[in-house]
């Protein structure tokens, strides 16, 4: 689930963090932060999985036929 929020590592401490999303891109918030494996691996995931939202619904072939001019 993608609530915003990813995991990162303190690159001075090693401690694991839950931080924005966002802030990876913005140069001053991800200085000294580096997205975890897992982290990285879902995002690739994510990126080449097919997005179904993206895909083009087939043609209505049941859609009725405008009305003609002058005929109401």
């Amino acid at each position: 689930m993608h609530d915003g929020f990813v995991d990162a590592y303190d690159t001075r401490t090693g401690a694991k963090r839950r931080v924005p999303a966002h802030w990876f891109d913005h140069p001053n918030l991800c200085k000294g932060l580096s997205k975890t494996p897992r982290q990285k691996a879902a995002e690739r995931a994510r990126a080449t999985r097919p997005d179904a939202q993206k895909a083009t619904p087939p043609a209505d072939t049941d859609t009725p036929a405008p009305p003609e001019k002058g005929a109401i």
